[in-house]
């Protein structure tokens, strides 16, 4: 029996309550034989899946083929096992605001969905727009993840300019602290708000910032400008992401994710290569004037390629009061000055001041206490708040930010200080050290991109995140084997080894969170692992600028009088070691190596910590679960 309603008049005779269906609607093509229930009131047909629950006009649907009843659906060999779980839920019509359809064909996707879209592969652009949308989102993260690292390159020479060196420490911290603080609205924001309108916000805010950085006159203002373009990369990340699962269904995922990964870390690694050439050749100004143009373009081809899905009807229905309540600012203005506290009191601790002094215990008790004030709001708000707790006890989640944040902690800390021993232990260039972090860089994308084809071509994530685990720890065991006369062929090995062991397990928490959460919280998930990428490096590095600066101090006591951190801090490792008569000058070479192995001994914690996530993570299929 097949039915071709085209007027808004009740199905007659309406088809079984319960059968095996084939749909064809303006939207989803034709799909595979489901079993579904349906009931009809009116011009509205109401489904229920096991996987979602929609209602549709009737003019929406071109055809409903009754494959076979319910009594013989069961042994239906079309159908996949995913698509043969009972459904017992109803449908409702009468809160429905589709309910007065004319019963003409319509243009846009009608369906309400509750839980997870009814999509098939018809809906997803194709062709030259969808890959122009990649590239796109693609150059954002370049762009992103070059302004994050860029500008370690060019703090000499804006010292130089300002005339000043209080700030340093603000130019990547503002940054990272508005990246970090501001996850979660964003994470709302895309939840209940358009997501392209979100995302071109975002980008706007980006490009604001990089422009207040380029034409700064002060310190401060470049500082403030640096806050403004990292709370601009914190829509801009999570966006891409969102944007990404939008425009594709989920077993293809892992694969553009992994893709995604690599050029985010190609970018994160080049970063000092493009800084350095940028501040020698025109000036370091244009490292952040160089992101107008760039952000304006992808802002432009963001709007020409992606379109925005239909929210879910209890979100449609929402007025502009009630999504800024649904936000839960209050948390935010919580969150965010706690975030400030821990910041300050990690980047003071062991170098401006002691641990155990007041500027230190101060702000570590203010994020104590605005932190429970933060998860006591959360609790409270419950599905309203900016964090919900049904998402945090997912499994999954727990497991994927213990991962993310011990393993991007390790690749952080390790990259963070490499360049260190170049230059200092073994004297190269700016340039040559940074061609030296080539092996990580190109081991690094080679290891997402088997993550990303493997997961999608085997459905799983998990074996890669285990196998990360199990060989990074290994690699990091190596670094710390690195001595003053190390062979050229041992660093290359051993630093693409962890390059390697990083890139293989990067991807995976964010492939979790989009298989396990309902579509409808993929937003929020993608901004926690996102928090927990930003969170863990910036807590780590301050821990692990204590531990190099406090062994410093004492390996170097008995060649340098009077050496404490700040003195460190002030001096620089170059200067120390210049200073020194030429008999002294390889002890205190030795003396920092050893620091850097002592310091590198939190890289093989951080990348055993990752075992935790990895065996924590649920083993669940990208393709048993239909988008």
């Amino acid at each position: 029996m097949s039915s071709s309603p085209s007027t808004s008049k009740p199905l007659s005779p309406s088809p079984p309550s319960e059968a095996l269906f084939r749909l064809r609607t303006m939207w989803t093509g034709t799909l595979r034989p489901m079993t579904l229930q349906a009931t009809y009131q009116g011009n509205l047909i109401n489904i229920v899946h096991s996987h979602y629950r929609s209602t549709y006009r009737e003019g929406m649907i071109e055809s409903i083929e009754i494959v076979a009843p319910t009594t013989t659906a069961s042994s239906m060999t079309e159908v996949t096992a995913d698509e043969q779980h009972a459904a017992s839920v109803s449908g409702n019509a009468d809160n429905n605001e589709l309910a007065g359809s004319t019963g003409r064909p319509a243009t846009t996707f009608d369906a309400i969905t509750d839980h997870v879209s009814l999509r098939g592969e018809f809906e997803y652009s194709s062709g030259a727009k969808f890959w122009l949308l990649m590239l796109t989102l693609a150059a954002v993260l370049i762009l992103s993840s070059i302004d994050m690292n860029i500008v370690a390159t060019a703090v000499p020479s804006i010292t130089d300019y300002f005339h000043t060196v209080a700030d340093v420490g603000w130019y990547s911290s503002a940054f990272r602290l508005c990246q970090c603080s501001f996850q979660f609205v964003f994470g709302k924001a895309y939840k209940l708000f358009s997501i392209k309108a979100v995302f071109l916000l975002a980008n706007a805010i980006s490009i604001a910032g990089s422009l207040l950085c380029g034409a700064a006159s002060t310190s401060t203002m470049l500082v403030v400008g640096r806050a403004v373009a990292g709370l601009g990369s914190a829509g801009l990340l999570s966006g891409c992401f969102v944007i990404l699962v939008q425009s594709m269904p989920l077993h293809k995922r892992p694969m553009f994710t992994g893709m995604m990964g690599a050029v985010e870390g190609l970018a994160t690694l080049s970063a000092p290569l493009l800084g350095g050439a940028i501040v020698q050749s025109v000036g370091w100004r244009w490292c952040f004037y160089i992101n107008a143009p760039l952000g304006a373009a992808t802002l432009v081809l963001t709007m020409y390629c992606f379109s925005d899905p239909a929210k879910p009807s209890d979100i449609s229905r929402m007025g502009l009061k009630q999504k800024l309540m649904q936000l839960d600012l209050i948390s935010n203005l919580l969150f965010i000055p706690a975030l400030t506290a821990l910041f300050l009191a990690f980047s003071w601790a062991g170098t401006k001041f002691s641990w155990g002094s007041g500027p230190v215990i101060g702000p570590i008790i203010a994020f104590a206490v605005l932190m429970a004030a933060f998860i006591y709001n959360q609790k409270r708000r419950g599905d309203a708040a900016a964090l919900p707790f049904r998402i945090m006890k997912r499994r999954s989640v727990i497991a994927g930010c213990i991962f993310i944040m011990c393993g991007n902690s390790t690749g952080n800390v390790l990259e963070y200080y490499l360049p260190t021993y170049y230059q200092v232990v073994r004297g190269y260039t700016p340039a040559k050290s940074g061609y030296m972090m080539l092996p990580i860089i190109i081991a690094g994308t080679i290891g997402a991109l088997i993550h990303g084809f493997g997961t999608s071509a085997t459905g799983y994530y998990a074996p890669f995140m285990l196998f990360a685990s199990i060989i990074m720890p290994v690699a990091a065991g190596l670094i710390t084997t690195i001595k003053i006369n190390t062979s050229f062929a041992e660093l290359i090995t051993y630093t693409a080894f962890s390059g390697l062991a990083y890139g293989i397990g990067f991807s995976g928490p964010q492939n979790a969170v989009q298989t396990v959460l309902p579509v409808e919280d993929v937003p929020l998930g993608t901004s926690i692992m996102l928090f927990a990428q930003s969170f863990g490096p910036a807590v780590a590095i301050a821990i692990a600028q204590v531990l190099f600066v406090n062994q410093l101090s004492m390996n170097l006591n008995g060649l340098v009088s009077g050496l404490n951190g700040a003195s460190i801090e002030n001096s620089g490792l170059t200067q120390i070691v210049t200073s020194m008569p030429p008999a002294k000058a390889r002890e205190a070479l030795v003396a920092i190596d050893k620091s850097l192995i002592q310091t590198w001994y939190l890289v093989v914690g951080l990348a055993c910590a990752t075992m935790v996530g990895s065996l924590m993570i649920e083993w669940r299929s990208v393709k048993s679960r239909r988008d």
